[in-house]
């Protein structure tokens, strides 16, 4: 779209839609306007309806759409694209417990997160695919919110790198007296609820304060088997959550001279679904959950004194998740399978032969067969007859303080200090390759599961030569059974497995040791010194004092990474160097910190009556091979009139690569298409990497009409300049499938992926594992509009009480990524708006997302209505199931009623989500879904009662 068509478009919008302020309900029921903000200025007094495109959410106005959950409310917003939150282990890779906002769909990295105006340490786990960390939203404590404050528009001028897409604001309420409990509970469909309870006091003294707020979550698990939508037959949907490498799997016959493979009689009748080639798939998804049990508590505390001139500030947060039960697959398919060999003498493979005396197997004895497959799977996992489980777990803190005064000539200074850290644990079972090899030659529990060695020899059993006095099957060894005939029933439906043979199945001894837990504990922590001095001057213009600030900000950033024994690639190296297990990569531990400073200052210009600018620049330097940056902002309001005005801004944004994308390696799960199975995708990090910059304007236009209506709209434009990335595994796959389809194996794009037999021609369906790197990437331009308003009719229809009706959306024009190339091979860009994006670096774009909302307000009563839009969007990949290559479009209606009983000062709501019960919109997805835009739970039925003791205010 061109340039002059985008702004007709915008500012043909003016005279029809948006809003720039929030909308407050008084306790005795009158509407008032309010539009406090401080995000975007370190001046104060900086008027609140400044040139920044700032939205402001109240505690009340989340009170009225029934206090939606933090992931829920950032999910709603127009602005934000393409989050995490819900569970999505099959692309985020075990961020579940965890929340982030993505501004403009750049990523979740490049939204800075604040708390009361001030940095909060990175969440220790990035986004797998993206290898971006972010701000855990889910740290912070709901009932202590007393606004949100997000500026949509890039501000590193003022706050420095990680600010591209905007910043997000955090401000606690600090002016409760008395004490407040409450609490809320919702309810979808088979489910058993989940649950809030939070409480806060607070005290108010002459000179001091003191406000806390508790909270308690507790959700439990809803299994993917609960929603229709969310599981599909193969031939609804191939990529619904089916592996080719299935339990029972099928075996390769090794004998001289014949070739030719069996699949185990049992797959079919214990659930698996057979695919056009014969081979009979396993729907991993079955054992998986929409929702997963967490529990999860914060405090925050914040104290306040002034000192006859000098103000005090401190503040405390502890926050903590815990994700217990985390279930999957009852295992992972292994990358390599040459090692999977089934000797002839195998109690479950005699006892095959001689149940099945027609199978190729049978005809065709020999020395043993090669089993393609995974250790369980629809027998479930030894033990828990079902998922093999792991869990998260996240702990908080944040401490900050600072004091404020003025000087003798009226200017204002502004010193503080924070720190904040979070550590992650996490941890998921894999299966031992060398445990594996010795466990079906008979040597499982009595071996060494790491090295299959004999632990009185120290070596294997199995091999030529051996003189040790282990014998298979024999004492404590044990025989691992790769056959049906091992599985009683079926872990899905509890029908009995007619093939069971009693004696042959595996036990959870060998099952508990075959395994075990790939974890790592990850710890973030930033130290942050900030000073400020901000005032008028005496110079004037014709509109005022110009105002100024200027400060200085310090920071230190730590990454810490401490694998267990078993991941830690110094120590458990394995067989090929990417550690001991099947699936899994291993990693090493690191120990990394980069210190930052920067210098910035700000003017504010009231040039006219009418015309505000702000200007504002900063240095920040990195130090090393990253270096330094200047970014310079220039805003501007122009009042044309009581009524209306247009605003404007112009920046450049800057951000350096964050610890964890210069060194290490991590895995993460990918379905790759030829294999038709999820496959390890390694990511490795790069020393050398650029930092990222972007250049960004804004044009807006307000409206308001002193009678009930305002509206405001604006566009924007991104220009975003060597962003970090990992390099899309599909794009390695896709380039690497044409090379071996020309015959050119000398392609260095096949040196990024290992094949299962590393000595034969390289075949598609062979791949095993796949190399990506974390990499500076394609150039990126965005730009779009944002559209609010707001109408409030006061003693509508000449009758009692206030009706407002209000629209706010986001209207994406263009996200246009430029070609680049991995390993010389061109990878085409393209305009990705308008696509779900399974087939590269970016997420899920809709063009359109929208909220209309009618409030009507009665004295003690309020009854608000929301209609939610997001429009549909293509699959970029084309038809891959149900015939279609578009995911719908989606329109919910959420109901909210709230009454407060002011005399006991008791507040009560009730609510309905997605009124109609709509399931999300089909995608060619495992979870059949897109779980970074669409609500999967449906209709959702929610109560809350908040009860005040003795408040003040």
């Amino acid at each position: 779209m061109k340039l002059s068509n985008k702004f007709i478009y915008t500012l043909s919008a003016v005279a029809l839609m948006s809003g720039g302020v929030a909308i407050a309900q008084e306790d005795d029921g009158e509407r008032k306007l309010e539009s406090v903000t401080v995000t975007g200025s370190f001046i104060q007094g900086t008027p609140e309806d400044a040139a920044l495109p700032v939205d402001v959410l109240t505690a009340n106005d989340l009170k009225l759409e029934g206090n939606p959950s933090i992931t829920e409310l950032i999910k709603n917003l127009g602005v934000s694209s393409g989050t995490d939150g819900n569970t999505n282990q099959f692309a985020s890779n075990g961020l579940e417990g965890t929340s982030n906002v993505n501004l403009r769909g750049l990523g979740p990295g490049r939204t800075l997160v604040l708390i009361n105006g001030r940095r909060q340490t990175f969440s220790p786990y990035g986004v797998g695919e993206q290898a971006q960390l972010f701000v855990d939203t889910n740290m912070i404590p709901s009932a202590a919110i007393g606004r949100i404050e997000v500026l949509k528009d890039g501000a590193a001028a003022l706050y420095g790198s990680d600010a591209i897409a905007g910043v997000v604001n955090f401000i606690t309420r600090d002016d409760l007296e008395g004490f407040e409990v409450g609490g809320d509970i919702k309810f979808s469909e088979g489910t058993d609820g989940d649950y809030t309870v939070n409480g806060a006091y607070g005290w108010q003294g002459t000179n001091s304060s003191w406000v806390t707020s508790i909270g308690y979550q507790a959700q439990n698990e809803i299994p993917l088997l609960e929603r229709d939508f969310a599981i599909q037959t193969l031939a609804e949907n191939p990529v619904g959550g089916f592996s080719s490498l299935s339990n029972p799997g099928r075996f390769l016959i090794l004998n001289p001279g014949v070739v030719g493979q069996e699949i185990d009689v049992g797959c079919g009748p214990l659930g698996g679904q057979f695919a056009g080639d014969g081979t009979c798939r396993f729907q991993f998804t079955q054992f998986d959950n929409l929702q997963e049990e967490q529990e999860r508590y914060q405090i925050f505390s914040e104290f306040n004194h002034d000192f006859g001139g000098v103000k005090l500030h401190l503040e405390g947060l502890y926050g903590h998740t815990d994700t217990p039960s985390w279930k999957t697959s009852p295992s992972y398919p292994p990358q390599v399978l040459t090692s999977q060999f089934v000797p002839a003498n195998s109690p479950g493979y005699v006892q095959y032969i001689a149940d099945n005396p027609t199978s190729t197997l049978a005809t065709t004895p020999g020395i043993g067969a090669l089993f393609i497959g995974r250790t369980f799977g629809y027998g479930g996992f030894p033990g828990t007859g079902g998922a093999q489980e792991g869990f998260r777990t996240y702990d908080g803190y944040r401490l900050a303080g600072d004091l404020e005064g003025d000087f003798a000539n009226g200017m204002n200074w502004n010193v503080g200090l924070s720190y904040s850290t979070t550590e992650g644990e996490r941890e998921t079972n894999d299966t031992y390759i060398a445990g594996l090899t010795a466990a079906l030659r008979g040597f499982g529990v009595c071996t060494d599961a790491a090295t299959g060695n004999d632990p009185a020899t120290g070596t294997q059993p199995y091999a030529a030569g051996y003189t040790g006095a282990l014998t298979a099957g024999a004492g404590a060894c044990e025989y691992y059974n790769p056959f049906s005939n091992a599985i009683p029933a079926s872990a899905i439906t509890g029908d009995a497995n007619p093939g069971f043979v009693p004696g042959l199945e595996n036990s959870l001894a060998l099952a508990d040791w075959i395994t075990d837990g790939v974890g790592t504990t990850v710890t973030t922590d930033l130290l942050v010194f900030d000073a400020v001095v901000s005032g008028e001057t005496s110079f004037q213009l014709a509109g005022g004092n110009v105002g100024f600030a200027v400060g200085a900000q310090a920071r230190r950033e730590g990454y810490e990474v401490e694998p267990n024994d078993v991941t830690d690639l110094a120590t458990s190296p394995g067989p090929d160097g990417n550690g001991p297990f099947s699936f899994l990569a291993g990693t090493n531990s690191a120990d990394l910190e980069q210190e930052i400073y920067a210098v910035f200052a700000e003017a504010q210009l009231p040039v006219s009556d009418k015309l505000n600018v702000q200007l504002a620049a900063r240095f920040e330097d990195y130090g090393g091979e990253t270096g330094n940056t200047f970014d310079p902002k220039v805003a501007a309001k122009y009042q044309l009139n009581d009524s209306f005005a247009l605003r404007g801004s112009f920046q450049t944004s800057f951000k350096g690569p964050t610890l964890n994308q210069l060194s290490g390696r991590t895995t993460s799960l990918q379905f790759v298409a030829p294999t038709s199975a999820f496959k390890a995708v390694d990511q490795n990090g790069d020393p050398n990497l650029k930092p990222e910059s972007a250049t960004s304007f804004n044009l807006g236009a307000l409206y308001d009409d002193g009678n009930g209506l305002s509206a405001s709209v604006d566009y924007y434009d991104f220009d975003f300049e060597d962003p970090i990335i990992v390099e899309g595994q599909g794009a390695i796959v896709t380039a690497a499938v044409a090379a071996i389809g020309a015959g050119d194996f000398t392609n260095p794009i096949l040196n990024r992926i290992t094949f299962n037999d590393p000595t034969a021609v390289p075949a598609a369906n062979q791949i095993a594992r796949i190399e990506t790197n974390i990499t500076n990437g394609p150039d990126i331009k965005t730009s779009g509009v944002d559209i609010r308003a707001a109408k409030l009719f006061s003693g509508f229809g000449q009758g009692p009480g206030d009706l407002e009706f209000a629209v706010d959306g986001t209207y994406i024009f263009e996200y246009d990524v430029d070609d680049f190339e991995i390993e010389g091979v061109a990878i085409p860009g393209g305009d990705r708006v308008g696509q779900f994006n399974r087939s590269n670096f970016s997420r899920s774009l809709p063009r359109w997302k929208a909220n209309l909302s009618a409030n009507y307000a009665l004295g003690s009563h309020n009854a608000r209505a929301v209609v939610r839009h997001i429009s549909d969007y293509k699959d970029e990949r084309g038809v891959i199931a149900k015939n279609t290559a578009t995911i719908d479009s989606q329109t919910t209606l959420d109901l909210f009623y709230n009454y407060s009983f002011d005399d006991w000062g008791l507040d009560i709501g009730a609510g309905i989500v997605n009124v109609f019960d709509e399931d999300p919109p089909f995608a060619a997805f495992d979870l059949n879904y897109d779980p970074y835009t669409h609500n999967p739970f449906g209709r959702t039925f929610k109560l809350s009662a908040t009860k005040a003791f003795g408040l003040g205010n």
